[in-house]
């Protein structure tokens, strides 16, 4: 991703080093306009077209309101930040701690003043913002806020990829999917899960995204392989089939013995054709035939196990 860096220049030099830093760690191209070189253009067009090619535009406000340029009565930053929203693009915006300590010179007063503070109102009221206090606080939330961004958004290209391929899911469920993951991404990193499946081709999809996820996975096609995994290795969950190789509850079988082992993972069942009515088996964790909802039912069961 493109992501440009927006602010004003003198009194956060150390803090846009920061940024730039940081989204480069995460594989980011950062913009940010003392790398622009000579341009026939005035600041102002080149900044917005550098934001017009960009895919994000991270801004980081202090007690500036920067360089109005002559005939105008809005600052270049403003105008930065009204520019990416009508794009519109994502906005990460992160506002100076009003008890960090600040250079007088680098501290606008009157009109400026009164611009800036209504600026910033404005701003509140239409992104979440977050307050950052030394540079490496700011770079240390911008890479936690853009990385919980790109998750998200891996996620959610993934389930749209399921949907294509003909696997059921809604559009909100993927949404919701994906911001649960990217949420979760601490907790769930690691976890160990058996996957189950005599045709886990079906189930690439769902392998995708906990691979994404930094999620563990071994697979087993037969019940027998399952248990001898289940005997020699701990797993936070399996995902299991519910027919395997013509016999249609062999699901139901496996589990059946596999609660004969001393400690039994929750157990989520996939299916072809759920039957709400038949409800979920009994001491089985959930059922499904849906990407979203599977994924839901997996980390519902990982938190519990490792929340």
């Amino acid at each position: 991703m493109r992501i440009f860096l927006s602010s004003t220049y003198r009194d956060l030099i150390e803090y846009r080093a920061a940024g730039a830093g940081a989204l480069e760690r995460l594989g980011q191209q950062g913009i940010r306009m003392e790398v622009f070189g000579a341009r026939p253009t005035d600041a102002t067009r080149a900044c917005l077209e550098e934001i017009a090619e960009s895919d994000a535009l991270v801004g980081i406000y202090a007690h500036r309101y920067g360089h109005v340029p002559e005939g105008q009565t809005v600052s270049i930053t403003e105008q930065e930040f009204e520019f990416a929203r009508s794009k519109p693009l994502p906005l990460f915006c992160f506002l100076i701690d009003d008890e960090q300590l600040w250079l007088p010179k680098y501290i606008d007063g009157e009109p400026n003043r009164t611009a800036l503070l209504s600026f910033k109102s404005r701003m509140q009221s239409q992104v979440v913002t977050e307050v950052v206090s030394t540079p490496h606080d700011f770079a240390f939330k911008l890479a936690s806020s853009v990385g919980r961004f790109l998750l998200t958004k891996k996620v959610k290209e993934t389930l749209d990829q399921a949907l294509g391929s003909g696997t059921r899911r809604s559009e909100s469920g993927s949404s919701q999917v994906a911001r649960r993951a990217a949420r979760l991404a601490q907790v769930i990193a690691g976890a160990q899960v058996l996957l189950v499946n005599d045709v886990p081709e079906q189930m690439n999809h769902v392998v995708s995204l906990m691979e994404q996820l930094k999620i563990d996975i071994t697979i087993e096609t037969t019940s027998d392989a399952a248990l001898a995994s289940l005997g020699s290795k701990r797993f936070d969950a399996v995902i299991s089939d519910m027919e395997r190789f013509g016999v249609q509850d062999e699901g139901l079988r496996f589990l059946e013995r596999l609660r004969r082992l001393p400690s039994t993972p929750p157990v989520i069942f996939t299916v072809g054709a759920y039957r709400p009515d038949r409800g979920i088996p009994t001491y089985a964790f959930g059922i499904t035939n849906r990407v979203d909802e599977c994924l839901n039912l997996l980390f519902d069961a990982l938190e519990r196990a490792r929340g």
